[in-house]
């Protein structure tokens, strides 16, 4: 069985030490035993009702091994260039597939010619389905459920924010923060309307359907019962660990990158989606103000730009005079990602408000500093391993 650590790592915290209560020597909350205890409330009659399926009974006795399942898995949102929540999506697969080789696991994504990391890989165990769709509403609401009821899906899970309305079976979702509420004015831009429309509006939806609500922290667990009116008792609160990847130290070949990106001098590191609500434009004041670029001090500002928002930086280094120290990398894949942070000073991570802040903990298992904001998960993850500040 995999440790622990290895489980956690896909974004699975699991407490090994409550054993399981069939003999799939799996722990408890990994078997469909335990999915069963999740989707059903409490004191109601265990059924799966499937659509296109009909329903199942549980096994006559508790000691018998439950009957295979075939789990329905949203994998577009690791499409492109994934930020937290494709890297939890492709870590939550690569370690429950292996853990259930007698489940079904049917990925969909939009398109098979989409740049992917789960489109190839994983096991004999899981099958890939193209779900087009000219708009995401129109994917997910109209396209996907009736795909589902053709494969006969037992249990979807959509791991970020948006589940189909019209399919009947149970449905988990999980919701990574709420700054689409309560970072609203860092979201009212033109390249972002259409995305923060969708959030706005089909998360409180998916809240409602949805048989159980993954959240990654206390703090977005509170976020999410406050905001959207749903009882504590259906959030679950399952924290996030970094990829099994960073516990190694980064090879010569991939420190070399990372230098090669701060011209080979010391730097201060920030990794994540550039984006308003990030407060990036404090940091890059910050760093100006501080000096520290005097003595050659670089800042790396490594992410993807989906927004155009990094022109936006660019002015506001040339404005502080510290234009030729700020580094935009873009996208870096895991490798150099490794290297960058396994070579840098300090982590920076300035937002005004995280659901968990994964880079964090990346950051720590490449032994990081780490400074971070004093807002929502951020000091919760943190817990006392780095510096806190207002930002």
């Amino acid at each position: 069985m995999p440790s622990a650590d290895r489980i956690s790592g896909c974004g699975f915290v699991v407490d090994t030490s409550a054993s399981c209560c069939c003999t799939c020597d799996l722990p408890s909350g990994l078997c469909s035993w335990c999915w069963r205890s999740v989707l059903e409330p409490a004191g109601r009659s265990s059924r799966l009702e499937t659509a296109g399926r009909g329903s199942r009974p549980e096994p006559a006795d508790r000691g018998s091994r439950p009957e295979p399942m075939k789990i329905g898995f949203d994998a577009s949102v690791a499409s492109g260039q994934p930020g937290g929540t494709g890297t939890y999506a492709v870590q939550l697969l690569n370690a429950l597939v292996p853990m259930r080789p007698d489940w079904t696991f049917v990925l969909y994504f939009r398109r098979m010619t989409d740049a992917n990391p789960l489109l190839a890989g994983l096991g004999d165990n899981v099958v890939r389905v193209a779900v087009p769709g000219r708009t995401n509403v129109a994917r997910i609401q109209l396209a996907l459920p009736r795909q589902l009821g053709q494969d006969a899906i037992d249990l979807y899970h959509s791991p970020g924010y948006f589940l189909p309305l019209r399919w009947p079976g149970p449905k988990v979702v999980t919701i990574h923060d709420m700054n689409m509420y309560v970072q609203a004015r860092n979201w009212l831009r033109l390249a972002k309307l259409r995305a923060w429309a969708d959030l706005s509006v089909q998360t409180p939806l998916s809240a409602r359907v949805a048989r159980r609500i993954i959240v990654d922290s206390m703090s977005a667990q509170r976020d999410v019962t406050r905001l959207l009116r749903v009882r504590a008792s259906r959030v679950r609160v399952i924290p996030l660990a970094p990829d099994p990847y960073f516990d190694e130290a980064a090879r010569p070949e991939e420190t070399a990158a990372a230098q090669a990106i701060g011209d080979g001098k010391p730097y201060v590191l920030f990794v994540g989606i550039l984006s308003p609500q990030k407060n990036l434009e404090g940091l890059v004041d910050a760093f100006a103000s501080s000096g520290i670029w005097r003595q050659g001090v670089q800042l790396v500002i490594a992410g993807a730009d989906h927004e155009g928002y990094q022109r936006e930086l660019e002015a506001a280094a040339m404005r502080a005079s510290v234009a030729g120290f700020v580094k935009f990398p873009g996208y870096v894949p895991r490798p150099t990602l490794r290297g960058l942070y396994g070579s840098a000073t300090c982590l920076v991570l300035p937002s005004y408000g995280e659901g968990f802040g994964l880079p964090m903990v990346e950051a720590m298992a490449c032994g990081v500093p780490i400074l971070a904001a004093n807002r929502q998960a951020l000091p919760e993850v943190l817990d006392g391993g780095g510096q806190l500040f207002d930002p």
